[in-house]
């Protein structure tokens, strides 16, 4: 028998993750893993430790990698869009 420990991801993380890749989006902006984690202000060890597999999981992101290029994009699902555009229209800030 295997337990599974369901790791925990604060939702406040979920929100600035969603709203951040909204906002690159309405400028035309793709953003890298690199990118992403300065612009969000997510801790890199909480995003890759607990946020980005919560958000792939929940298929509001996907993350593309480019071998040749050594860049790994993130981008929001259209899922993930319509929440990120509902958590804006209520005004959730965090």
């Amino acid at each position: 028998m295997s337990f599974k420990r369901e790791k925990r991801v604060d939702f406040s993380h979920v929100v600035r993750a969603l709203l951040t890749l909204l906002r690159a989006e309405k400028e035309g902006r793709e953003l890298s893993m690199t990118e992403f984690i300065r612009e969000s202000g997510i801790p890199s060890s909480t995003f890759y430790t607990t946020v980005r597999d919560a958000l792939i999981d929940l298929g509001l992101i996907t993350v593309e990698s480019n071998p040749r290029e050594r860049v790994v994009i993130i981008k929001l699902t259209e899922k993930g869009r319509k929440l990120a555009r509902c958590i804006e229209e209520a005004g959730i800030e965090v």
